[in-house]
């Protein structure tokens, strides 16, 4: 595409915008409350799987050592446990570091746990994180193999409903941005047939005086990609707008147990997502509604 070609498409593009002033704002409307849904589910898409990588952190499982096992001994285990596929470490959870946890659990009781420093009645352990809490199942079955592992503690139900909630909710942000990017498109594709029809003159006389197809396609493509763009530039502004006051609000609450991405980790992802988005439901609208509508 020549620069002077380019400049041309543009130039027919603006000008089919502005002259179709209320369908153009209509369309922009559109694509902008559509994005602005996609916006809310690609947040909430990004933080759940955020969130379940914090859970999935302290889904860990537990395997108790025999009481017999030596400090030498529980260093290979270590080795052994680290060497299986689906562990990405494992935490030494000694009997002094058990007994410290209890009295933090009892509190103002911890008094009761008393002499028990000379009598520990707790046994080592080593707190295993996965790297794929689909695989858990395996996993323990691999770690009660490893000689001098005498029980293991599973969290398996935890961890399902984990994987649940997080495939639940990837499912449900897919469909609703599939369905709201159709609508946006159908949208768009009315825009441009008025467009058409305005200059349908203008474009027989272009055939007649030899134009090719593409070279009358590009500036409605054009326009389908301005009125794309702007509404999902809109979007974006007011959708970092309202997590950045979301982020301010939750700050307010003490949640130990998870965090969200903080704005200026997400903020070029968002962008990226809701300019390609944009564009591509545009020049998808102005692509379909040429190739029903303009008989080249």
């Amino acid at each position: 595409m020549k620069a002077s070609d380019f400049r041309y498409f543009i130039s027919q593009a603006l000008r089919s915008f502005f002259r179709n002033g209320l369908m153009s704002v209509t369309s922009i409307f559109t694509v902008l409350c559509c994005m602005l849904i996609l916006g809310l589910f690609l947040v909430i898409t990004i933080n759940v799987n955020h969130i379940a990588n914090q859970v999935q952190d302290q889904c860990q499982i537990q395997a108790f050592m025999d009481e017999k096992t030596s400090a030498s001994q529980l260093s290979t285990i270590k080795t052994q446990l680290e060497g299986l596929e689906n562990v990405s470490s494992a935490e030494l959870f000694t009997k002094a570091d058990a007994l410290e946890y209890m009295r933090e659990m009892f509190a103002e009781n911890a008094d009761a746990l008393n002499g028990l420093e000379n009598d520990n009645p707790f046994r080592d352990s080593y707190k295993i994180s996965l790297k794929d809490l689909s695989l858990a199942a395996q996993t323990i079955e691999q770690i009660k193999t490893v000689k001098g592992v005498a029980d293991v503690e599973n969290k398996q139900p935890m961890m399902d409903n984990v994987l649940s909630v997080t495939n639940t909710v990837k499912h449900l942000s897919f469909w609703i941005m599939l369905i709201l990017g159709l609508v946006s498109i159908f949208i768009i594709a009315n825009t441009i047939k008025l467009a058409l029809y305005a200059r349908r003159k203008e474009i027989n006389v272009m055939k007649f005086v030899g134009a090719t197809n593409w070279f009358i396609r590009w500036p409605f493509i054009f326009e389908g990609i301005i009125i794309g763009v702007i509404g999902a530039v809109i979007a974006f502004a007011l959708t970092s707008w309202g997590y950045i006051i979301s982020l301010g609000y939750l700050s307010g609450f003490n949640l130990d147990m998870f965090t969200l991405k903080n704005y200026n980790d997400i903020w070029w992802i968002l962008l990226s997502c809701f300019i390609g988005i944009g564009a591509f439901i545009g020049a998808a609208g102005s692509g379909i509604s040429i190739r029903k509508h303009l008989d080249v």
